[in-house]
């Protein structure tokens, strides 16, 4: 990755120059919504950059010198301003190479909480607003993104993956595919993280429980099994017990174990996750390796739980713990 950063205005020879090529390749900042604002780049309730941290992992940690880190803060600290309570993300080079199209961007965490963001669909469109290619990336190995902080980090779209390889000179801008609610709304038995036979095995756990008071919502941990990478993967049924339906917006989950210690407690941030009427669904979380506080832990001995759920106003429902030091998952 270094010889990237030794192109990035090597030959300029004042700040000066270089604070004029940073906003000169300055793209547009794009939003994650999970605000819950309808547009949060109309949102005037803004961060200065250089009140979020610089935070490098990775690659981006071990193979740049103190010239690159340097290059990075300064580009960082000419960034525009941040919505606030909004993950935001801003590419600020693009180039070229033999795999395919980089795009380098910083992902900007201007909330409280840490957000791990799991699956990031991104695509990249002309200036005329054709997609040439979309791909969705596997984000959950990187860890999460702290409150408050700022991370460089490099998208790679290779040329296998376009449906059209444009032009070199023609330009290409980085966008976010949002869910498409109708995706969700269509198939109620759709459940996120599982498979045919999993769904269909904790769909029936969850209608054989004892039924839901009427009026009531309630969400209950199913299992609790191995995830990815030597994460955890836990099940919960969201059960909706009111004449109308939910959308849920904010889930906690708190993983204990025999003695009573917290193993994990991550925050999930969901979209469209939606529950109609005097009906049940069932949805995995998984809580990446990096969440887990403590080693070894024997999952036989784990329990997990989620604090007790609060409606909000639009007929949402949200999930608000009184705990400090949530980490949040984006999916």
């Amino acid at each position: 990755m270094s010889w990237l950063l030794e192109n990035w205005f090597g030959s300029k020879e004042s700040l000066e120059q270089v604070r004029e090529d940073i906003h000169e390749n300055l793209h547009r900042e794009f939003y994650l919504g999970v605000s819950g604002l309808e547009n949060p780049q109309q949102s005037a309730n803004r961060v200065e950059s250089k009140e979020l941290f610089l935070v490098l992992n990775g690659p981006w940690d071990d193979q740049l010198d103190e010239a690159e880190h340097e290059l990075l803060q300064y580009a960082h600290d000419e960034m525009p301003p941040v919505v606030r309570n909004e993950v935001g993300i801003i590419p600020f080079f693009t180039q070229v190479t033999n795999d395919g199209y980089l795009v380098l961007t910083y992902v900007r965490n201007a909330t409280d909480r840490s957000i791990l963001l799991q699956k990031l669909p991104l695509s990249l469109v002309t200036e005329d607003g054709e997609e040439v290619a979309r791909k969705t990336f596997d984000l959950i190995t990187s860890g999460p993104v702290m409150e408050m902080s700022s991370r460089p980090m490099e998208f790679m779209f290779r040329w296998d993956e376009f449906d059209r390889i444009p032009e070199q000179e023609v330009p290409l801008k980085l966008t976010y595919i949002k869910p498409k609610k109708h995706e969700v709304e269509e198939n109620q038995n759709f459940n996120l993280g599982l498979s045919a036979d999993e769904s269909k095995q904790y769909m029936q756990q969850a209608a054989e429980m004892a039924p839901i008071v009427e009026g009531e919502v309630d969400l209950q941990v199913l299992d609790i099994k191995p995830g990815e990478d030597n994460g955890l993967k836990v099940i919960v049924a969201f059960r909706n017990g009111l004449a109308k339906r939910l959308e849920f917006t904010e889930v906690p989950i708190i993983v204990h174990d025999k003695d009573g210690d917290t193993v994990a407690r991550v925050h999930f941030t969901l979209e469209n996750m939606k529950v109609e009427a005097n009906s049940h669904r069932v949805w995995a979380f998984d809580i990446p390796l990096s969440s887990i506080k403590k080693e070894e832990v024997n999952l036989a001995e784990l329990t997990a739980f989620i604090p007790k759920a609060q409606q909000r106003k639009k007929e949402k429902a949200q999930v608000a713990p009184e705990v400090e030091d949530n980490k949040g998952l984006l999916q």
